[in-house]
């Protein structure tokens, strides 16, 4: 198993910095979230820089800000993917559609592009993975891909791997433990954050999503360390990515953001039996 940090917490940061702290801190390597000096950089120069700074590029995440060209609603995919096969990462990540239907609108448009990419993909070693939908609203769990057995589905019929998001389960109401079995062998990469537990004005709507959401593990109210266990048990070797709010690692601040990220890699490796040096 990897312990992997999500880039897109750090998101403008100096990729540099950002790689530096995670090994400091004792994480084998990152999920890139494409940003500007990615995309400037290029991919084969950011695995190159990864590398010096003793980290993997295990796998990449679509840019969180909509960034022209690239945004993955928008056509954003396909030079997501090229930057991601420069890399030389294991999978990319994308996102289910907002939509009841995979015959029109969007939900067509995300079909048509799994069905574009697949074929492009085969005996690249790169992985095309979906991610579990939040649901923050009634109407969401009526969209296609929401519930897990109908993604499992979609993900058996285009040979896709899966990611599991933690929050994102949270907020479906989804015990996660069944929710990796339903994955099974299809899991190629679990973000991993808390929801729940006391957070500042977390009971506000406008702010949930921002500060009760996407928490330090341990932090809230889900059995993250359960889960961890279990995938341990079962020889799970993909990454395990700490993927949370910019806030729960005090951003603003470095020395706060080390100090955030070691103790959440230190609770993460205790949670699935690694330690010290001889984990990498």
């Amino acid at each position: 198993m990897k312990i992997s940090l999500a880039t897109g917490t750090l998101y403008v940061y100096p990729l540099g910095t950002v790689f530096r702290w995670a090994r400091a801190c004792g994480f084998h390597g990152v999920e890139l979230s494409v940003n500007p000096e990615a995309i400037a950089r290029g991919g084969r120069a950011v695995q190159q820089m990864a590398g010096q700074e003793g980290v993997e590029i295990l796998t990449v995440h679509p840019t969180v800000v909509p960034l022209p060209g690239w945004w993955e609603r928008r056509a954003g995919m396909g030079p997501t993917i090229r930057l991601a096969l420069e890399t030389g990462a294991g999978a990319v990540v994308t996102h289910t559609p907002p939509s009841e239907s995979l015959d029109a609108g969007e939900g067509l448009a995300f079909r048509q592009r799994v069905e574009t990419w697949q074929p492009r993909l085969a005996g690249t070693g790169l992985i095309l993975a979906v991610e579990n939908k939040a649901i923050h609203h009634e109407g969401a769990r009526r969209y296609a891909l929401s519930p897990l057995d109908r993604l499992r589905a979609f993900a058996d019929r285009y040979d896709l791997g899966l990611v599991l998001d933690t929050t994102h389960a949270g907020t479906a109401g989804e015990d996660l433990l069944r929710a990796r079995q339903i994955y099974d062998e299809r899991l190629v990469n679990v973000h991993l954050s808390d929801v729940g537990g006391r957070a500042p004005l977390a009971r506000l709507p406008l702010v949930r999503t921002h500060v009760g959401e996407h928490r330090i593990p341990g932090a809230g109210d889900l059995p993250l360390a359960e889960l961890l266990a279990s995938l341990a048990g079962e020889g799970y070797a993909g990454p395990v990515t700490l993927e949370v709010n910019p806030f729960e690692v005090r951003a603003w601040w470095p020395p706060a953001v080390r100090r955030h990220l070691a103790q959440a890699a230190a609770w993460m490796r205790r949670a699935v039996g690694l330690r010290g040096e001889s984990a990498f």
